[in-house]
């Protein structure tokens, strides 16, 4: 026989003989046996260069191999578990790109409004809660419904009826409104002589103005923006040990049960309780997410007294599970609240179209100086005006600075100029959307479609036109302004552009934003692991990645759109240890 065919022969029995090898046999000749093996599935990697498989190992909490059943028998060893998904699917873990996780404390230690529905419901849940809690010193809570109660806010009065002796104080449920008693005032000094702060509004009682002790009107009991901080700056903070509880409680309760294993959290503070909750989390192992936040920067704040404290305050949360990362800007506020900031005037307001928290000057100059100092910029912008002048200070920052690869990002994304939208690409911006919002829904018709016109309103919220241009899209749900923050629910609204339980109308908002399911995943996953710097330890099923993973019990790659919501998780799985399994 010719020596060239006696070589080929021998290599294919080689490979016959090692696709068959026993595990004892397959680890003796020097594969590692796994801790655990996922076989028989559809396996979506995410991973551009193998995006489907059939079977993970996972060794010491790392991805160990990814292909075929056959193979994967090799890294079966006496120790192995073994998972038959029977079919399901595996994919990675979800990433949520802004939700404000350390926000739970409120979910464990306040009253629940979200969807009560009706100011005598929320009351009802207040004056339960104020009666089970006697010896609260402040009652608190959140969740309320800006569009549903109308006009100003609801009134100090709501309150004073059930508990007018000890400070109440309630968030609305965009996080952008405070609903306080009268005792809740006084202790905050706030009467009709207060004028409003920089950035925020008191809201005032109508017909007031000028009266006597009412330079500036009566309070009628609502705040907004940056004058929530009158009176939360008055009440009792929450302790560390609090917010432990709380963090654990929403990644046992909310993240690991829908599959989230990253949280960007947009918002803790320097040297705070929850900044310092996180930490001790970290160090204990007791974290089954993986955190990266930002501090918050004001423009009331002394930026270079802020920034040295900051920088110090960066550098004691450096662990794998919690690092401090970036700083969060407004540049504007919220529509219902008309203080987001518009090119055009308010359809029901002629001659406003809202003002921007930050300076144009002082803006660049903020954005210059963190970028500077090596933290990320991650901005809330709701108007087009706020989002093209957050981007003119973004691209001001990389001017000065030069160019690197800093991921910026700009957050909700509301009303857009489809002439910015380029830009994000261009700058290296990261678009962080919340599809959950993407739909016509008693939002739409309250709030939105009053103050932008039938036009504007029918073309809010772009998503395939970012990932169309070149950009980075990263989608996330603002929780706990979104309840439940299911990814799937998201995923399929990007799908669809409509969903039953959220639509009032059988119509998708603005059709042509639909995104592909393969789109929506990656803004889930990968994405949101790019914009974090994370996508070299999680986001995509790859050999040496963090074995961050879910089972579902639906291939959402090939139900039908209207069914991807259906899709339940059966397994969530952090760093190779099964952190969720559903009964």
């Amino acid at each position: 026989m010719h020596k060239g065919w006696v070589v080929l022969l021998m290599v294919a029995l080689t490979v016959t003989v090692l696709g068959a090898l026993t595990p004892a046999a397959a680890n003796a000749a020097g594969t590692k046996p796994a801790d655990t093996v996922y076989r028989n599935g559809f396996v979506y990697t995410v991973d551009s260069s193998k995006p489907i498989a059939q079977a993970v190992a996972v060794r010491g909490g790392k991805i160990q191999f990814v292909g075929s059943n056959r193979a994967v028998r090799g890294y079966i060893g006496a120790r192995t578990k073994v998972v038959n998904l029977k079919g399901r699917l595996l994919m990675p873990s979800f990433i949520d790109s802004h939700a404000h996780a350390s926000t739970a404390v409120s979910n464990v230690y306040e009253v629940a409004l979200w969807g009560l529905g009706s100011l005598e419901a929320y009351q009802d849940a207040i004056r339960a809660f104020a009666e089970d809690n006697p010896d609260l010193t402040a009652v608190r809570g959140a969740g309320w419904d800006p569009v549903l109660i109308g006009g100003i806010g609801p009134r100090k009065e709501d309150l004073d009826s059930i508990d007018s002796t000890r400070p109440m104080a309630f968030t609305d449920q965009d996080i952008h409104a405070l609903w306080v008693n009268s005792k809740a005032l006084e202790a905050a000094g706030i009467t009709g002589d207060t004028p409003n702060p920089d950035g925020g509004v008191i809201e005032r009682v109508p017909g007031t103005v000028g009266t006597p002790g009412n330079q500036y009107g009566e309070p009628s009991g609502t705040l907004r923006e940056s004058a929530v901080d009158l009176v939360n700056d008055i009440l009792p903070p929450y302790t560390t040990e609090q917010y432990v509880t709380a963090l654990k409680w929403f990644q046992r309760e909310v993240a690991n049960p829908l599959g989230i294993t990253t949280v960007f959290d947009p918002g803790v503070g320097i040297g705070t309780p929850e900044t310092r909750a996180y930490e001790q989390l970290a160090r204990a192992d007791r974290l089954t997410m993986r955190i990266r936040s930002a501090l918050w920067l004001n423009p009331e704040d002394d930026l270079w007294t802020w920034l040295p404290t900051a920088v110090r305050e960066r550098a004691k949360h450096k662990r794998s599970l919690f690092k401090v990362t970036t700083v969060k800007f407004f540049a504007d506020g919220v529509l219902e609240g008309h203080t987001a900031y518009l090119k055009e005037d308010y359809t029901n307001e002629p001659g406003f179209r809202g003002v921007p928290i930050w300076r144009p000057a002082q803006l660049d100059e903020a954005f210059a100086a963190v970028d500077k100092a090596g933290f990320q910029i991650h901005v809330h912008a709701i108007g087009d005006a706020a989002t093209d002048e957050a981007l003119n200070s973004l691209a001001y920052a990389r001017q000065k600075n030069g160019k690197r690869d800093w991921r910026a990002g700009i957050t909700h994304l509301e009303y857009v100029d489809l002439r910015d939208i380029p830009r994000f690409a261009k700058l290296g911006v990261t678009a962080q959307v919340q599809p959950y919002w993407h739909v016509k829904d008693s939002y739409y018709f309250d709030s939105q479609l009053p103050s932008l016109g039938q036009w504007r309103a029918d073309h809010e919220y772009p998503m395939k036109s970012f990932f169309d241009t070149g950009a980075l899209v990263a989608s996330s749900s603002d929780w706990s302004v979104t309840i439940p923050p299911d990814p799937l629910i998201a995923i399929q609204i990007g799908v669809m552009r409509w969903f039953p339980e959220y639509s009032l109308v059988d119509e998708p908002l603005w059709p042509a934003e639909r995104c592909t399911v393969r789109q929506m995943i990656r803004s889930f996953t990968i994405n949101g692991a790019r914009t974090n710097f994370l996508e070299r330890v999680t986001g995509s099923l790859r050999v040496g990645k963090s074995a961050d993973m879910i089972v579902l019990d639906t291939n959402i790659l090939k139900c039908k759109p209207e069914r991807i919501s259906e899709a339940k998780v059966l397994r969530t799985v952090f760093r190779g240890k099964t952190v969720y399994k559903a009964e």
